[in-house]
């Protein structure tokens, strides 16, 4: 249980800012330390050529693991529990046979490639090795092909691929003891807004935010309480006062 306790102190919860999973439902962020579950250059098939997609396991016992190139203590926080989406730091790493500028492009391996000058994940230059940190949208599990929940393409020219989890996103419901609080509050002439959700007894928090119904606002910090008990949200304008108000909300599960 310490273990879970510690993959969960860093979470978040994401919900409209998720674009890629296209979630109908609040997603819980689970963060991670960085672990590879990717890497060409170390796997038995090699580069992803030109103008092709390759299927990658997201989680995978040690021998499927190592034909990607990548680690089977990559866990997965929730175990059994799929997730919806990942986040990583996806890199680009020329080939020898690379031959131009290109592409590469993450989605979920049970769809079609995005079209031509959509979806970008990374854009490299000539002999360059850059990354980009994105959410990525895993395939549903029932529907998965049986080499991978995640798809990338190399798109114009052969190219090497890394790929680095730093987090998973997961439903809210699939939590054990879940339970979301959410309080509300408001604020007038003064321009700091902070505002907290507490647990209920017996629990402790996993993540949560906050929203603020004035544009003019920005974010400040949100964060656990030091004690664990609670998410702090805070907001403030850049040097005007305002009134206004919002809610914070914390995501919040049994800890045994």
């Amino acid at each position: 249980m310490n273990r879970f306790v510690l993959l969960l102190s860093g979470a978040i919860l994401a919900a409209t800012d998720f674009g890629p999973a296209q979630a109908q439902d609040e997603l819980i962020y689970v963060a991670v330390e960085p672990c590879r579950v990717v890497d060409t250059r170390k796997s038995a098939v090699g580069v992803i050529n030109a103008n092709t997609s390759r299927n990658f396991l997201v989680a995978g016992t040690a021998e499927a693991m190592a034909v990607q190139g990548g680690k089977a203590d990559c866990l997965n926080p929730k175990g059994t529990e799929p997730p919806v989406a990942i986040s990583a730091y996806i890199i680009a790493v020329p080939a020898d046979s690379s031959t131009s500028k290109g592409v590469l492009t993450a989605y979920p391996s049970d769809l079609p490639p995005p079209p031509v000058g959509t979806g970008a994940t990374v854009n490299f230059a000539k002999d360059q090795t850059i990354g980009n940190t994105t959410n990525v949208k895993v395939c549903d599990d029932g529907d998965c092909p049986f080499d991978g929940e995640l798809a990338i393409l190399a798109r114009n020219t052969d190219e090497h691929v890394i790929v680095d989890v730093q987090g998973y996103f997961y439903p809210q419901t699939s939590i054990p003891g879940y339970v979301l609080v959410e309080a509300r509050f408001a604020t007038s002439g003064s321009n700091t807004a902070l505002a907290e959700a507490l647990c209920p007894s017996g629990k402790k928090v996993l993540g949560g935010g906050g929203s603020l119904n004035v544009s003019s606002w920005f974010l400040d910090g949100s964060y656990p309480r030091s004690d664990g008990l609670g998410w702090r949200v805070r907001y403030k304008t850049s040097g005007q006062t305002f009134s206004a108000s919002g809610s914070v909300w914390a995501v919040c599960a049994t800890v045994n």
